[in-house]
């Protein structure tokens, strides 16, 4: 048995995915958790695969466009331009480390296709994502959409599901740079447990930079101007401070299994 929190821990951590984590391969517990049943339906990726999903997961939260292109290439290619939007299958909060422009809103508003890409694109980036070499990108982002779609069911806020990405994140990254530090008697060492600490508050920068860009984002996409990056930055600085005195009153108030 495994709360559904962890359950990602899983994949970014050990490497193990589940198949098919929807409802009818859940349950309840005693306590108030989900919990998955059906282990047999794990399959194992690459610690490769592991490590850089995780440091796509830590590039997007981190609003770091230049990693999170790099690594969005190695998972689907560069066929068509669409890596530039495989940041936006995890949680479209990560449209500010894509390369997502205002010609791709513009058509995404119309229900088109984005500029210059074709159908045969499409169906090249999704054979890479499942590629005979034993990259089973595909699988994996089949058992986040199951445990997306059980949390949207639930109502679960977008910023907690993102902030237990960004911890196993964080986590796995640190087994694979200095396994043995990584981990002490007590539980994480400082400097992992700084990192944490960091991760939480990028994700709340997201959260804040959202909030503050909704309500404009759909003058910016009929004007055709600038780029989510870039309206980004340009809040950035309130973000942060409002994003650091959210993740003090958190830690004060809010349920430690929610915390980093």
């Amino acid at each position: 048995k495994k709360p559904l929190p962890r359950a990602k821990s899983a994949t970014m951590e050990n490497g193990k995915s589940h198949c098919e984590e929807e409802a009818s391969a859940s349950s309840t517990s005693v306590e108030p958790q989900i919990v998955l049943l059906d282990h047999g339906l794990y399959h194992d990726i690459s610690d490769e695969l592991r490590a850089d999903f995780c440091e796509l997961v830590r590039a997007s939260v981190n609003r770091d466009a230049f990693t999170a292109r790099k690594m969005s290439i190695k998972f689907c290619g560069e066929s068509g331009g669409l890596y530039r939007f495989f940041p936006l299958v995890l949680s479209p909060w990560f449209v500010f480390s894509s390369d997502v422009t205002a010609a791709d809103l513009k058509a995404a508003r119309k229900g088109a296709l984005p500029p210059n890409t074709k159908l045969e694109d499409i169906g090249k980036f999704l054979i890479s994502l499942h590629d005979e070499g034993g990259t089973n990108m595909l699988g994996v982002l089949h058992s986040l959409g199951y445990t997306q779609g059980i949390l949207n069911d639930l109502k679960f806020p977008e910023h907690l599901r993102l902030r237990a990405f960004a911890k196993f994140a964080t986590l796995g990254l640190a087994e694979r740079d200095d396994k043995s530090s990584a981990v002490v008697s007590s539980g994480v060492s400082s400097m992992v447990a700084i990192s944490l600490l960091l991760a939480q508050v990028r994700v709340e920068v997201l959260k804040w930079i959202i909030a503050v860009l909704t309500p404009v984002a759909p003058i910016l996409a009929i004007a055709g101007k600038g780029s989510p990056g870039l309206a980004a930055a340009m809040v950035s600085p309130a973000a942060h401070g409002l994003a650091a005195l959210a993740v003090f009153i958190a830690r004060l108030t809010e349920h430690p299994e929610l915390m980093c």
